[in-house]
């Protein structure tokens, strides 16, 4: 059998550059891995580029400031996600912010000018983010008001007489709130209790109103403008949810990207009417953030493709045609596209999904394929770059990757086809995908494994006890086992997002407790390989000890794998790969037929 680190390292080994952001002389930052964790580099003009930072774990996020060369970025330790706050000067070393381990920071935004930077601290209550102010000459944070549930600063206006603090009480409701500096007053900046989403808040420079994302009224996000108070007036709503918005420098135009059917798509709007004014060209893929040059000539962006990881691009005004910027290292060789398809599922709908197909002739018996599961589960499997799924594709085994009910991007009644008492019916998307691959003549209809990680986690553990007959192998990476133990153990700041979604803890008992696959792991058949970090925050590392000593007593085939350095994901490229390296054996070890000339 071909050695996993043969097929791996050239896929993990490809480094990515992402999370571009501009500051105000013209640099240009971003995060790059390629030291083995995402660190802040510096790209200049002409692609050229260097670390700024150096550490083991990995940043977060950076933020250009505007009002010089310099940033702000956030790292927490050994993935805690008690992010502490960072100010990277134009040249030299970068200096703390913060120094409080046991708290969570949230990155909000800069003051106009530039004197300091209003973020979001759980200092008080670990279950509460309240909105402070951090002055940037060494000056003591002051809180602004208290809070009750998690928060995230949107935007400074730009007087500097206040904030937009947002607020998320559940899945697919968010909430703006205007918070003057002086005083700590808060008056609703958004049309509140009907359960609309009210996003990327954007002040004009006279800050008489803001662009946002909404999609009140609407299944899908789109681009609106509205006063404070008012109702949002929407000016570019596509049948597709928007999901980035930036504002020129000069205020007469909007950037945004598009979500269609997972490809994102990079327009350029009249701020005034919402009319498509540029479409520049760029290959397809995912974009995650934008950035405008300070000259306003210029927007930069990140593109993560499906066959190589991100790299920075530039869509110059007048251009039709955006240009690559940055690419931290060069695309492996191999990695195979990700097609589009759909599979019907259970009530006569269809599910989109994307295959990854292995490259080669297939096996006489078929090629084994494995179902990737999303976590969220208020999110979407995008065609971007995943190292893990092209290595097991290089393997010689089909990943279908679905976007099983619940999922964004393809509106408001799609993602609520999965809430609370409908939770088995997204399971059931599972079995159908299992079913739709197990008749196609290229698969090996014996030889179908499931694979997902923390709420996807959680859609592999049910749908091999729901289901135990349809797979050969079970990957899943820091899973909830039950929700009784999930709920006690988890961050507090989640409790109350989550149990709007799954269901309380308390009043849904019951109904929690028939949804944790825990009290059916003596259904389970296959072999099952569990990952998990031990410091995750959002699934503690009792869960997937609860699910592993279940099996152990039952003598069910069952590999733990834990990471002492790690939270809810892998993030160092060293623990990556000693993850990955398992995985592909275990699945080689439980999918390849000993006839398979890949073996």
């Amino acid at each position: 059998m071909r050695r996993p680190d043969a097929i791996l390292d050239p896929m993990l080994d490809a480094p990515a550059a992402t999370l571009p952001s501009y500051a105000a002389d013209g640099r240009l930052y971003c995060l790059s891995d390629a030291t083995g964790s995402a660190q802040v580099w510096e790209v200049r003009p002409d692609g050229a580029a260097a670390a700024r930072t150096a550490h083991r774990d990995a940043v977060a996020f950076v933020a250009g400031s505007p009002v010089d060369g310099g940033a702000i970025f956030g790292r927490d330790a050994a993935g805690d996600e008690r992010i502490q706050l960072y100010r990277l000067p134009p040249a030299g070393v970068a200096q703390a912010l913060t120094a409080a381990p046991k708290v969570m920071h949230g990155w909000g935004a800069f003051a106009p000018d530039g004197s300091a930077v209003a973020i979001t601290a759980n200092a008080r209550d670990p279950a509460h983010a309240d909105p402070v102010i951090l002055p940037l000459d060494g000056g003591p944070m002051r809180r602004l008001r208290e809070v009750q549930g998690p928060h995230e600063l949107a935007a400074w206006h730009p007087d500097g007489g206040s904030v937009l603090l947002a607020a998320a009480p559940r899945a697919f409701e968010s909430l703006l709130h205007r918070v003057d500096i002086a005083t700590g007053a808060s008056t609703p900046a958004t049309p509140g209790g009907e359960g609309w989403r009210h996003q990327a808040p954007r002040w004009r420079r006279d800050g008489e109103g803001f662009w946002l994302l909404t999609d009140r009224g609407r299944e899908f996000l789109g681009v609106a403008w509205m006063a404070p108070g008012s109702t949002p007036r929407f000016l570019h709503a596509p049948e597709a949810d928007v999901e980035r918005l930036e504002v020129s420098p000069d205020g007469d135009r909007l950037a945004v990207v598009v979500n269609l059917g997972g490809w994102s798509q990079l327009r350029l709007l009249d701020a005034a009417t919402g009319q498509v004014v540029a479409e520049p060209r760029h290959p397809p893929g995912v974009i995650q953030k934008l950035t405008w040059r300070p000259d306003g000539g210029a927007v930069a962006f990140d593109l993560l493709q499906p066959t190589r990881p991100g790299t920075i691009w530039r869509a110059e005004a007048g251009q039709a045609a955006a240009r690559l910027l940055f690419a931290a290292g060069a695309a492996p060789a191999g990695a195979q596209g990700w097609a589009a398809t759909s599979f019907p599922t259970h009530d006569g709908r269809d599910i989109p999904a994307f295959l990854i197909q292995p490259e080669g002739p297939r096996p006489a018996g078929g090629w084994p394929a494995l179902i990737w599961v999303h976590g969220g589960p208020e999110m979407q499997a995008l065609p971007n770059w995943r190292p893990d799924l092209q290595a097991i594709a290089a393997l010689g085994i089909a990943v279908l990757v679905p976007n099983i009910r619940g999922s964004t991007g393809y509106g408001r009644a799609y993602a609520a086809l999965d809430d609370r008492e409908l939770r088995t019916d997204a399971v059931r998307d599972v079995a159908a995908a299992q079913a739709w691959l197990a008749r196609q003549p290229e698969v090996d209809a014996a030889g179908i494994a499931v694979m997902g990680q923390s709420y996807g986690g959680w859609m592999v553990l049910m749908a091999v006890t729901h289901y135990p007959d349809l797979w050969a192998a079970a990957v899943e990476y820091y899973g909830i086992a039950r929700w009784k133990t999930f709920f006690e153990r988890t961050g507090p700041w989640r409790i109350g997002h989550r149990a709007a979604e799954y269901g309380d803890p308390v009043r849904d008992a019951e109904l929690l407790e028939s949804l944790s696959p825990l009290h059916k792991a003596a259904a389970i058949r296959c072999p099952l390989f569990v990952a998990q970090g031990m410091t995750d925050p959002r699934v503690p590392p009792q869960e997937s000890e609860q699910i592993v000593a279940a099996l152990r007593a039952r003598d069910i085939p069952v590999e733990y794998l834990t990471f002492p350095d790690e939270g809810h994901g892998f993030l160092k490229r060293d623990n990556r790969r000693a993850a990955y390296r398992r995985v592909l054996a275990f699945l080689a070890r439980h999918l390849l037929r000993p006839s398979d000339d890949r073996r």
